[in-house]
C-alpha cells in the first residue's frame, strides 16, 4: 500500500473511531462536525470517506460485522462458543452502544441492511447449531432470539458510566444465561 493510501486508511479509521466515540456520548444523530472535530480532520476529508450519515453508519455496521466475524471464528472452536460470544459483549460495550440507535438513520428494511443482517446471521448460525448440537442452549434459539438478546443488553447501556454499564450488562447476561428462577 502506498504512503497516500495508508494515509487515506488511517483517516478513514479515524472518523470511524471518533464516531464511535462520538455516538456513544451523544446519540447517532450528533452533528457530524462533532466527529469531525473528534477526528480532528478536515470536513472535506471526512465527505471524501463518507457521502453522508448513512454511509458513516453502514461502515461502523461493517466494521461491527468484521469484528463479529473474526470473534465467531475464534469462539467456534468451543462447544459453548456462542455463550462464550455473548459474555464477551460485555467487553464491546463502545461499539454496541454507539450503533443501538442505527435505525435511526437507516432503515431495517434497507437492502444494504438486508445484507447485513443475512451476514450476520450466516456468521452466528454455526455457533447456534453447535451449541444446541451440545446441549448448551434450548433447541429453538434462532439468530432472531441472538439479535433480541444483544438489544437488551443494548438498552442497558444508555445514559451510564463505563462501569456502571460494564456491570449491567454483566447482570444482564447472567440473568439471560441463568434466568431468575430459583
Amino acid at each position: 500500500m502506498s504512503t497516500r493510501q495508508e494515509i487515506a486508511a488511517q483517516n478513514r479509521q479515524a472518523f470511524l473511531d471518533a464516531a464511535i466515540h462520538v455516538f456513544r456520548l451523544h446519540g447517532i444523530n450528533a452533528p457530524l462536525q462533532l466527529v469531525i472535530d473528534q477526528a480532528q480532520l478536515g470536513r472535506a476529508t471526512f465527505y471524501r470517506n463518507f457521502q453522508d450519515r448513512q454511509a458513516l453508519v453502514l461502515a461502523l455496521m461493517e466494521q461491527a460485522l468484521q469484528r463479529l466475524e473474526r470473534k465467531a471464528e475464534y469462539y467456534a472452536q468451543f462447544n459453548d462458543g456462542l455463550i462464550q460470544l455473548l459474555e464477551n459483549h460485555v467487553e464491546n460495550l463502545p461499539y454496541l452502544t454507539a450503533l443501538m440507535e442505527y435505525w435511526r438513520v437507516i432503515g431495517r428494511d434497507d437492502p444494504r441492511m438486508i445484507e447485513i443482517y443475512q451476514h450476520r446471521n450466516a456468521i452466528l448460525q454455526p455457533l447456534i447449531d453447535k451449541a444446541i448440537k451440545h446441549n448448551v442452549c434450548r433447541a429453538d434459539l434462532t439468530t432472531q432470539d441472538y439479535s433480541m438478546i444483544t438489544a437488551i443488553l443494548r438498552s442497558s447501556f444508555q445514559g451510564l458510566t463505563e462501569t456502571e454499564q460494564r456491570h449491567l450488562a454483566s447482570r444482564a447476561i447472567d440473568l439471560l444465561l441463568n434466568g431468575i428462577r430459583i
